[in-house]
């Protein structure tokens, strides 16, 4: 392998990046390169434009993923080093005894063991991705060693597949967990002091999904919005990157540690994704006595493998020895009152999502997609895909299992006698889903399938409970809002729809300015500010910030979260709470505060931060399309949870994108990309 030096300025497209073509609406300078790489005798370039993405050029597939190994690493390596750690379960052994759970979840699930036996039977195409990836990777770290931390565990190329797998169990784990609960039985997942330790419930993922018909836009193309709300920080903090190899040209948001974006556009379509889906996984009773289960009659043996964890300590790496058992059904996950409790899911022995991501990302077309989607190899979600021909598809996603008819899957099935045993494999023909929709648009954002869009035909009697799987409340604020925009939106520019992926506006905000428009004391300027609102969250808005005290100032906390007023409010309540936050505007807050004032976002230790608009602000009945989720620090409430990784995509052939990550590209304190 050699290394050649050529570097130079070379015009490209970042703010709008059109795939595949030479120009485009906004050109900007790129300002760095890493040069020249060859690589199985493939050049490869590495160019990073004026916010420090990268954009990789090379001439095949294996190719760009060497790029974007080295490119990665450059930015990220220890995030990319502790998502390997993460993944293999082995956090604990250089971190210490706080990740012994976590990494005890891991080895429960398997990955490393199994993405260690499926590296030799991966696809020729898929392998040589993946070996390209670990070859840019540990290329930066042997070049770099001073970057290559203490605790950095030897890199292996089936660390992807690991990585792959962990990205997405949080999603069937969360289903099991939450059917354990409603049964009343807690998992048993020891930490290192207590062999039945609480359980860290895995976090809720939130995002918003839009597509927009081409009937609806300027462009007569179809728009879509990509925007996932997890947290700034950890193994969901996406990364920018623009690849080009040979006919694999992809944009979008990968995570640290895996080659090529999920969440973006290729030269043909886009793919979004957002928390909901159909019931994919199960928790079986079983008889089980004395290392044996009943089944069908029968005792069985209780299958068990043991390992190892390691946990840093200060005298050393305590090995920690721990035991799995398991039935037919699964993975023995809790016991009670004489009953084990197996974890169902069809992910279990699933290595295959790379495969299937990659072919998502080259399909030219929808029907393609959909015969990438029937591997069913994603978590469930709800999926959303636009092509450059115009189409515009939804699918609720997930591998389900076939039950049987009379087995109740919302609550313990029973194990023993085979009669809830499933029968196969739903197939993505089965699943929820809706092409070309008359309205034009369409909107998730976490809601059931009625709800995504005005008159919307997929109403849950229509489809088997469990492959429609959402309950019935009232949809919730923001996607409420972002509904009604999308309802009302015609001739939708690239601006109009990076205003409606980023819109501060509250909706039924009109609601409460009636409502103090009636009770508010007459002649009161403080009232009067907040009936003239314009009813958006703006960093700059003195009314936003106003609205928000008036809000949080009920005695009652649940009428500062209702989104519309209560019917019981009186008139003295809602006065007393405008005296309330008047007081508190004039005496907490500088002169002049804003919305922005108070609600800022930054990056952790950094030494300033920003005002923004909009956000998740529940406790107000304030949750904004825009989602940003505070946290108090000092006397600010700072971001640290949200749009991820924003993308607007124009479907024209070929497509145009424009992208938006919270935090800088690099981790390097020193980087002007931090």
């Amino acid at each position: 392998m050699t290394f050649m030096r050529r570097c130079r300025q070379r015009r490209g497209r970042r703010a709008s990046v059109a795939i595949g073509v030479q120009r485009s609406a906004a050109v900007a300078i790129f300002l760095g390169c890493l040069g020249g790489f060859v690589f199985a005798g493939e050049k490869v370039d590495i160019l990073r434009d004026e916010f420090g993405v990268p954009h990789i050029f090379a001439n095949s597939p294996a190719g760009a993923a060497y790029g974007s190994g080295y490119a990665q690493a450059e930015d990220r390596l220890d995030e990319i080093l502790k998502n390997y750690r993460k993944a293999s379960g082995t956090m604990s052994e250089v971190f210490g005894p706080e990740y012994f759970q976590h990494d005890y979840i891991q080895r429960f699930w398997r990955h490393r063991k199994l993405a260690q036996q499926s590296y030799a039977k991966l696809t020729p195409q898929i392998r040589q991705i993946v070996d390209a990836y670990h070859a840019g990777l540990t290329r930066y770290m042997k070049e770099h060693p001073e970057k290559v931390p203490a605790w950095a565990p030897v890199v292996e190329p089936w660390d992807q597949i690991a990585l792959g797998r962990y990205i997405i169990f949080g999603w069937p784990e969360g289903e099991i967990q939450g059917k354990l609960a409603r049964a009343g039985i807690a998992p048993e997942f020891p930490s290192y002091t207590s062999d039945k330790a609480q359980l860290e419930v895995p976090p809720y993922h939130g995002s918003n999904e839009m597509l927009i018909a081409p009937k609806r836009t300027v462009m007569h193309a179809p728009i879509a919005v990509i925007d996932p709300h997890l947290s700034w920080y950890g193994e969901f903090r996406f990364y920018e990157i623009r690849l080009y190899g040979g006919a694999f040209k992809v944009s979008g948001a990968a995570i640290a540690g895996l080659p090529f974006p999920s969440l973006g556009h290729s030269a043909y379509c886009s793919v979004a994704m957002t928390t909901g889906g159909p019931d994919t996984s199960d928790v079986y009773e079983e008889e089980a006595s004395q290392g044996r289960y009943l089944y069908q009659g029968i005792w069985k043996p209780i299958m068990s493998r043991t390992e190892k964890i390691g946990v840093k300590t200060d005298h050393g790496v305590d090995w920690r020895e721990v035991r799995f058992e398991e039935t037919q059904h699964g993975p023995i996950i809790a016991h009670k009152n004489g009953k084990a409790y197996t974890a169902a899911t069809p992910y279990v022995n699933e290595t295959g999502l790379m495969e299937q991501s990659y072919e998502m990302m080259m399909a030219r077309n929808l029907a393609e997609m959909k015969k990438a989607l029937s591997m069913l190899q994603l978590m469930q979600q709800n999926i959303m895909v636009g092509t450059v021909e115009g189409d515009i598809y939804y699918l609720r996603n997930g591998r389900v299992p076939v039950r049987p008819k009379g087995c109740d899957p919302t609550k313990p099935l029973v194990g023993s006698t085979g009669e809830c045993d499933w029968k196969g494999l739903h197939k993505l023909e089965d699943l929820v889903q809706i092409l070309n929709p008359p309205q034009g648009y369409m909107d998730n954002n976490n809601i059931s399938p009625q709800y995504m869009m005005k008159g919307s035909p997929m109403t849950p009697d229509k489809y088997e409970a469990d492959l429609y799987n959402a309950p019935n409340p009232p949809v919730h604020q923001r996607a409420q809002m972002s509904v009604e925009e999308l309802s009302e939106a015609a001739h939708v520019t690239a601006e109009k729809a990076i205003s409606i992926a980023f819109s501060p506006a509250v909706y039924h905000a009109e609601l409460w300015q009636k409502r103090i428009a009636k009770a508010a004391s007459k002649g009161s300027a403080f009232a009067e500010l907040l009936e003239k609102w314009s009813r958006r969250s703006d960093a700059m808005s003195r009314a936003a910030l106003g609205f928000y005290l008036f809000k949080t100032s009920f005695e009652d906390p649940a009428i500062g979260r209702a989104v519309d007023p209560p019917a019981g409010l009186t008139d003295q309540q809602v006065r007393e709470a405008l005296v309330r936050a008047e007081h508190r505007l004039r005496t907490e807050f500088p002169p002049g505060a804003t919305f922005g004032t108070y609600f800022r976002v930054g990056r952790k230790g950094a030494k300033r931060t920003y005002p923004v608009s909009g956000g998740t602000l529940r406790e107000a009945g304030m949750a904004t399309p825009r989602a940003i989720t505070f946290s108090k620090v000092g006397k600010e409430m700072v971001g640290h949870t949200g749009q991820t990784s924003t993308q607007i995509v124009i479907l024209t052939k070929p497509p145009q994108s424009f992208m938006v990550i919270p935090l800088g590209e690099s981790d390097d304190p020193k980087s002007p990309h931090f």
